[in-house]
């Protein structure tokens, strides 16, 4: 049998927290929607709803790639069920997003996600025998340029979505707009937390390369072999 690796290991565990902690709030929820008051059944029940899509996201990867018999790389999964239950689960369902720098830490975790995902598409589109013979620097900087990129397209997607009325981009405060720098704190605050989080994956990303190129081949996404 062959042994885990050590990200294997934080995966299984921080699921198995994921799991356990979102059914027993499931379960409490669904008690409040049966017992209490009529005015608060609805929001009970949307809460519920809430909770067990944000399950069904965390675990979905992990079916479909038993479905497919797809390897699924254990680190890019941890830092997906880290920024799901970070954003969907605690964000939205418990309000963490009031909390200050929520939104700032879950922008540098998926800056870290993103990069690792790189990776990933690395290795699909990259012959292996050209990968071997591009410098660990490059594969860093790439994976920052395609996390950066990504976090552009998400901003684009959040103006777009204020032009509606919404106010993703925090450019409103007590219903009035704000002006000038102040406009633009919340979309480059963002901005600068998906490089820092790319950057420092990056970082580790070169010093891992530097010591075993075979390193990078941790985040690509293959078919498993049956025996």
């Amino acid at each position: 049998m062959q042994k885990s690796s050590f990200s294997e290991r934080c995966l299984n565990v921080f699921l198995l927290f994921v799991v356990i902690s979102m059914v027993l709030s499931l379960g409490l929820t669904v008690k409040d929607a049966l017992l209490g008051s009529t005015a608060d059944q609805g929001a009970a029940w949307f809460l519920a709803l809430e909770i067990v899509l944000g399950l069904v996201i965390v675990l979905i990867p992990k079916w479909v790639a038993k479905r497919l018999e797809i390897y699924l790389p254990p680190t890019l999964y941890l830092f997906f069920a880290l920024f799901i239950y970070g954003s969907v689960y605690l964000g939205t369902v418990y309000h963490f997003y009031s909390v200050p720098y929520w939104d700032k830490g879950l922008h540098l975790l998926s800056g870290a996600l993103l990069g690792g995902f790189a990776f990933s598409a690395f290795g699909a589109l990259v012959p292996e025998d050209a990968i071997a013979k591009i410098s660990p620097f490059f594969i860093g900087m790439y994976s920052v340029a395609f996390a950066v990129f990504c976090g552009v397209l998400w901003e684009f997607y959040e103006f777009t979505c204020d032009s509606f009325g919404m106010n993703l981009q925090r450019y409103m405060q007590a219903g009035r707009p704000l002006v000038g720098r102040a406009a633009l704190m919340d979309t480059m605050g963002d901005l600068f937390a998906d490089f820092i989080g790319a950057l420092l994956f990056a970082v580790v990303a070169y010093l891992q390369l530097k010591k075993n190129r075979n390193w990078l081949k941790s985040f690509f996404f293959k078919r498993i072999e049956q025996k």
